[in-house]
């Protein structure tokens, strides 16, 4: 059956396109979401050979030491004498170096710590470096 020439004919050939463009947007989304799965399958090391999915690296400590040195929060008592105020500097160090083997997925060693001083004007040299350099175009 032909579709007729008048405002009915019109009516459904936008009905259709409206159901289809729906479909085939869907379906790019399908494709879209693909591509990272895609992605890690697809990455190859030095030697050529496929990357097995990612795994956490195996840490000579066990996980539950790093965890165990900082207690739950409800039983942390109220620290004031460290640079942050419901944590000791020791307690901090540990929870930074665990974020930080977290977002670069190899074991990290802190060196040395050494909190700035109030006084200390690099971060607001930065901050004010930062808001004016913004400025120039």
């Amino acid at each position: 059956m032909p579709i007729q020439d008048n405002l009915n004919g019109a009516l459904l050939i936008s009905a259709i396109d409206f159901i289809l463009s729906f479909i085939i947007i869907g379906g790019i989304g399908v494709i879209l979401a693909l591509f990272p799965l895609l992605n890690r399958f697809g990455k190859q090391d030095d030697e050529g050979s496929l990357n097995m999915p990612l795994e956490r690296p195996a840490f000579k400590e066990s996980g539950s030491a790093v965890a165990s040195q900082i207690p739950p929060p409800s039983t942390q008592s109220a620290v004031t004498d460290g640079i942050h105020p419901g944590l000791s500097d020791q307690q901090l160090v540990v929870l930074l170096t665990a974020a930080a083997c977290e977002a670069l997925g190899e074991p990290v060693r802190i060196d040395r710590f050494r909190p700035l001083a109030a006084k200390n004007g690099n971060w607001a040299a930065q901050g004010r470096h930062e808001l004016q350099s913004h400025r120039l175009k």
